[in-house]
């Protein structure tokens, strides 16, 4: 099993398994739902989608989890444990 690429944080792991869990949603509310900075959140779902690992759904900028997503969050998991919200920036 691969590790983690060096720019993957706990806090994306926590937005991958929110979006795992839940109905696509908007920035702001993965924010407020796992307690991180929405500027901070923002920059991770930009990396996220860069990497494949999420996608928008529509032009509101609502994102998911990709299945590209679920396997690099049960890789993480698996190795690092359940992601915990209320994650700070930097994590």
């Amino acid at each position: 099993m691969s590790q983690h690429p060096d720019w993957f944080r706990g806090a994306d792991a926590a937005i991958l398994s929110h979006l795992s869990d839940e109905r696509p949603t908007y920035v702001p509310i993965i924010a407020n739902r796992l307690g991180m900075p929405t500027e901070y959140t923002e920059r991770r779902v930009e990396r996220l989608v860069e990497d494949d690992l999420i996608e928008p759904v529509s032009a509101e900028v609502v994102y998911r989890i990709t299945e590209r997503g679920e396997r690099f969050l049960q890789d993480y998991t698996e190795r690092e444990g359940a992601p915990e919200a209320g994650l700070v920036a930097g994590n």
